[in-house]
């Protein structure tokens, strides 16, 4: 699912998060 690769990419690039917060990601604030 999305979700599990945002995990995935999550702890293998937490700076891709910093830089694009979670809450611009579709579908995690639903």
């Amino acid at each position: 699912t999305p979700y599990e690769y945002i995990c995935k990419v999550w702890t293998s690039e937490p700076d891709r998060f910093i830089l694009n917060p979670i809450h611009q990601m579709p579908g995690l604030n639903t």
